[in-house]
């Protein structure tokens, strides 16, 4: 493109060249206005055949090298220690949440079973869907305690370390739980039959022993909860830390894609397995394939400060691969265009994001640093409130689905079945989107334009579903939370990316975890909470679903209306 400009340049200073020496060689200098408009519109001339000719050259070679250079750097990337660092990771993403669909399934059903759960012969089932929202409102008090803890293990030894540390954990509570169940299942399965307050196992009544299988399913279901979220966190936070906006905007989507695969995979195959390992066999794999993941990620780290480009608690990422230029928190590539921070200079366009800016991990509490990050960089306050809202309504949404699939289908197996198939298409769509919808939307829109279609496309169906409500049965609760699903499978995984990957590291690692773990598990769990007590206190009345279909409809609004408040803030920040 500059040679192109050069040749045309040189050309037309040339003949502009040869008009002056007409001027100045003019034995009779004429003044007229004829001669002056003349030489003007010669003048004007040479300088839109300039422009033509300039603007040609450089939309050919635009053309000719657009898809090269794409082409090129994708290539590059892929071969490269980022692109190995992002392949690792981006496959311990999908291997987590491939065991996550293990462990999910196995502790669902041992959490409703007759055996170890909270399900009872002789009643109704009814108590199974009260106690199930509230151990979801438990989760959010416990997703507390875990952002505390995984602030302390991040300052102590970094991302790596952290990620590591937590991944272990879930890996080891998989597995001492099901350790633990397996004696108390085959103590319960030797006394079989008979009377749970007068009988006596091994260890002790059963009837005690069916109350401690119980609180563990409990808080195995409510840990497990909370730290599928921050696991799948820390991983992405590591790749949109590695990635560039513009390789981001590339590569967000395929690689959400590849973990639909894993849970799609997981999932399809749960069938198969249980028959051959059982229930509690899952658990061991779960906590198998947390170790696996564990130790990709290790890979991943280790690769990315072998080459220096390690994310740390400076903000900056160092790239070493063939003298390419540093990579830091910066509007100028893409990062911290959002929050832009002074670095000390008034003005400061570029200001990049340094230990002196950011507040220190060790000063205050998890809290007081989620107060500042909000107040320094609003888009993250007005996308914790849009968490919080699309959360309760997709926790009302998922009740609202399991009151009409046990309303419809009856039978516990086939109930189980269709639950099953219904997950597996909402893993395989998810994965479409990811792979090939949204890569074709982030290239004709940007990306915060998906926080409108969100809920614009939910409001459609809740609406639908509180208008035939009394004659769509399963159909009208499967198709919002089909949509709701799939939605924060994909849409909202690439949207939420985008825009971390735009802000700076406290934005991306403290952030992301505040408003994953806080305002999504708070959304849901209080939500969980208003519902059993709802259904404790005034049972399953006639009028019921019409009052829980008012209320999606009313958090459909509320969700519109906060998703229009961040998408502003976004357009404005971008001004």
């Amino acid at each position: 493109m500059e040679i192109t400009s050069i040749s045309g340049g040189d050309a037309s200073e040339k003949n502009a060249a040869d008009i002056m020496r007409n001027r100045a060689g003019s034995s009779t200098p004429d003044h007229s206005p004829c001669r002056a408009k003349a030489l003007s519109a010669e003048d004007n001339n040479i300088r839109s055949s300039k422009g033509l000719t300039t603007s040609s050259h450089n939309t050919i070679r635009d053309m000719k090298t657009s898809s090269a250079t794409r082409s090129g750097n994708n290539m590059s990337l892929l071969f490269s220690p980022r692109g190995k660092a992002v392949m690792s990771m981006s496959f311990a993403l999908a291997i987590h949440l491939g065991g996550y669909e293990l462990s999910r399934a196995s502790v669902m059903s041992l959490f409703t079973s007759d055996g170890l759960g909270f399900g009872k012969k002789d009643k109704n089932q009814e108590s199974e869907l009260s106690a199930l929202p509230m151990a979801v409102g438990c989760v959010s008090p416990f997703a507390v305690a875990l952002v505390w803890f995984y602030g302390k293990t991040l300052s102590h030894g970094g991302p790596n370390y952290a990620l590591k540390t937590h991944t272990l954990i879930c890996a080891a509570a998989q597995i001492v739980a099901g350790v633990i169940l397996r004696m108390f299942d085959q103590c319960l399965d030797a006394a079989d039959g008979a009377d749970e307050n007068e009988a006596v196992c091994s260890l002790g009544s059963v009837g005690n022993v069916k109350r401690m299988s119980q609180v563990l399913i409990f808080l195995l279901f409510v840990f497990q909860s909370a730290y599928v979220q921050l696991l799948y966190a820390q991983h992405w936070a590591f790749i949109s830390s590695v990635l560039t906006a513009e390789e981001g905007s590339r590569l967000f989507a395929p690689i959400a894609g590849l973990g639909s695969i894993g849970s799609t995979l997981a999932a399809g195959s749960v069938s198969l397995l249980v028959e051959s390992v059982g229930l509690i066999g899952l658990m061991y794999m779960a906590g198998i394939s947390y170790i696996f993941c564990a130790i990709l990620a290790n890979i991943a780290f280790s690769t990315a400060k072998s080459h220096g480009f390690e994310p740390s608690s400076s903000g900056k990422i160092e790239k070493n691969e063939d003298s390419q230029s540093t990579i830091s928190s910066s509007a100028s590539d893409g990062r911290g265009a959002y929050a832009p921070i002074n670095n000390g200079t008034k003005d400061s366009p570029t200001s990049t994001v340094t230990n002196a800016t950011l507040p220190c991990l060790k000063k205050n509490n998890i809290f007081q640093q989620a107060y500042s990050l909000f107040h320094r960089v609003p888009v993250l306050g007005a996308l914790f409130v849009e968490v919080i809202v699309s959360q309760c309504l997709s926790s009302l949404v998922n009740y609202i689905y399991l009151y009409k699939l046990k309303v419809t289908i009856t039978d516990d197996s086939e109930r189980a079945g269709w639950s099953g198939k219904f997950y597996a298409w909402i893993n395989g769509v998810s994965g479409i989107f990811q792979f090939f919808i949204i890569p074709i939307l982030l290239k004709h829109c940007e990306a915060h334009r998906i926080w409108l279609f969100m809920p614009s496309l939910m409001l459609i169906c809740t609406l639908y579903q509180f208008g035939t409500y009394k004659t769509s049965e399963l159909f009208g609760a499967s198709a919002s939370f089909f949509c709701i699903k799939t939605m924060e499978y994909s849409l909202r995984g690439a949207a939420n990316e985008m825009l971390y990957v735009s802000l700076d590291y406290e934005s991306r690692y403290l952030g992301k975890k505040v408003i994953s773990l806080i305002a999504g598990k708070f959304g849901k769990s209080s939500m969980a909470v208003a519902l059993a007590f709802s259904v404790i206190m005034y049972g399953h009345n006639d009028n019921l679903m019409w009052y829980l279909l008012a209320t999606a409809t009313i958090f459909t609004f509320l969700w519109l209306f906060s998703s229009i408040r961040l998408h502003s803030l976004i357009e404005a920040s971008k001004r």
